[in-house]
C-alpha cells in the first residue's frame, strides 16, 4: 500500500463558528463541521436580513420618539419665552410710566 492520504473535506462543507451559548449547547469545539445546503444559506440570508429591518425598525422608533420629545420640549420653552416677553412688556411700561417726568399744569 501507499502512502496515507489525509481525507479532505468536500466543497460543500465548510466551518462554522457558533455563539458561546451554542457552543454550550454542543459538544465539542468551536468549529463545527456542517454540510452547507442551498436551504441552509437562504436561512442565513434570510436571518441577516431581518436583523437589518429589525435595526432600521429600532432606528426609525428612536427618531420618532426624539423627535415627539423635542416637539413638546420645544413647545414647554416657546410658551415660557411668550410668557416671559409679556412680563418684560408689562415691566417695561412700569418703568417707563414712573420714570416720565410730571407733566406741566398752566
Amino acid at each position: 500500500p501507499g502512502p496515507a492520504r489525509r481525507a479532505s473535506r468536500p466543497q460543500s462543507w465548510r466551518v462554522c463558528h457558533y455563539s458561546a451559548s451554542q457552543r454550550r449547547r454542543m459538544p465539542g469545539s468551536s468549529a463545527t463541521l456542517v454540510p452547507e445546503t442551498g436551504v441552509q444559506r437562504d436561512w442565513e440570508e434570510r436571518e441577516f436580513a431581518q436583523s437589518i429591518q429589525l435595526g432600521i425598525k429600532s432606528l426609525a422608533q428612536f427618531l420618532n420618539e426624539f423627535e415627539n420629545t423635542t416637539r413638546t420640549k420645544l413647545a414647554s420653552l416657546n410658551s415660557k419665552i411668550a410668557r416671559l416677553e409679556r412680563r418684560m412688556t408689562l415691566v417695561e411700561a412700569t418703568f417707563d410710566s414712573v420714570n416720565q417726568p410730571p407733566a406741566a399744569t398752566s
